[in-house]
């Protein structure tokens, strides 16, 4: 099943496009001064990548948050968006509880479950998504166009977006055979070793979700870190005898859209990573915006870990362990 969701990314991001156009919402009554999206996992990455996304474009503070709890400053002037595929997110509900009172706009992404059944008593502003599947890393998709949307709605950003989105849709379908070759190969690479992967810090939610779907697809750790600030600390890390390393495989992502400086870094890196990890990799994304090159990258870091998971013997789709997890919260009292 996970082959044919992964494949199936192109289709869904032109489908969420559709869904996003069509979006109704209700005006805010105040002047929002600043953007909180509550959301984890497969939901909660969206909202970071839209953080990084419209950086650039926005005029107000945008916080993702990924906890029970909300931000002291939360009130009236605030967007409070909620992302949850399933609408049953313990964590995501919490903090809807507690941003209610506070007299924020409050609007929801979700497939339904109690978020929608709280959106439609409550009111307020409700997208809903398709729910294809129980696996919401899967529809990531849906989820990020759907809060592009919801800010454009709320004017806090034009349709600039829209343009680099359906750019990049075409390129992953374009490209389909180079990104899964590629995907293949550094999943070979990969296979019995701890991956660390390294970028400039506007591709931090892109390498977190590849860290996320190894965990995930693959049932396996990896370890991402960001420029400039890995310089300020993990560095030193790498400063060990040869032998320490022999287990690592270090991919660093180049592209064309780094920071001038964080490229010198990354050059002065690169011969310390290649002379200590056990073998060492570079990716380049294809397209000229972030948000070209980030679905670019999306796309084969999903492919990445599904050939992964092949080699590991594992199946991508289960995630027994979290399961087992909500199994056991749910017989806790939160009284």
């Amino acid at each position: 099943m996970m082959y044919q969701l992964i494949e199936g990314f192109g289709a869904q991001l032109k489908q969420a496009l559709l869904i996003g156009k069509k979006q109704t919402v209700t005006p805010p009554r105040h002047e929002i001064r600043n953007v909180v999206i509550a959301g984890l996992g497969g939901s909660g990455i969206g909202g970071s990548l839209v953080a990084e996304w419209t950086t650039a474009w926005l005029s107000v503070p945008v916080q993702v948050i990924k906890s029970y709890d909300i931000p002291n400053y939360v009130n009236q002037h605030t967007l409070f968006i909620t992302s949850s595929f399933s609408g049953g997110t313990e964590e995501t509900l919490a903090a809807l509880e507690k941003a209610l009172p506070t007299g924020a706009k409050v609007a929801c992404v979700t497939s339904g479950g109690t978020l929608m059944s709280l959106a439609q008593d409550t009111p307020f502003d409700a997208v809903q998504i398709p729910n294809e599947a129980p696996c919401p890393r899967a529809f990531l998709g849906y989820s990020f166009v759907q809060l592009m949307y919801l800010l454009k709605h709320y004017q806090l950003i034009d349709d600039t977006f829209e343009a680099a989105l359906e750019a990049g849709v075409e390129q992953i379908i374009t490209h389909r055979e180079k990104i899964q070759q590629e995907a293949r190969t550094m999943a070979k690479a990969y296979h019995g070793r701890l991956p660390i992967i390294y970028a400039d810090s506007h591709f931090s939610a892109v390498i977190m979700r590849l860290q996320q779907q190894i965990n995930e697809n693959a049932k396996q750790l990896c370890h991402t870190h960001v420029f400039p600030e890995m310089n300020h600390n993990e560095l030193v890390g790498w400063q060990r005898e040869k032998a320490h390393y022999q287990h690592m495989v270090v991919t660093m992502l180049r592209s064309s859209l780094d920071t001038a400086r964080v490229k010198i870094r990354m050059d002065i890196c690169e011969p310390i990573f290649k002379e200590k990890a056990a073998q060492f990799l570079q990716v380049v994304p294809q397209g000229t915006t972030l948000i070209e090159q980030s679905l670019y990258l999306i796309h084969l870091f999903d492919w990445l870990s599904f050939y992964l998971a092949e080699l590991n013997q594992v199946d991508p789709f289960p995630v027994s362990i979290i399961g087992h997890l909500k199994s056991e919260l749910a017989k806790v009292s939160t009284s």
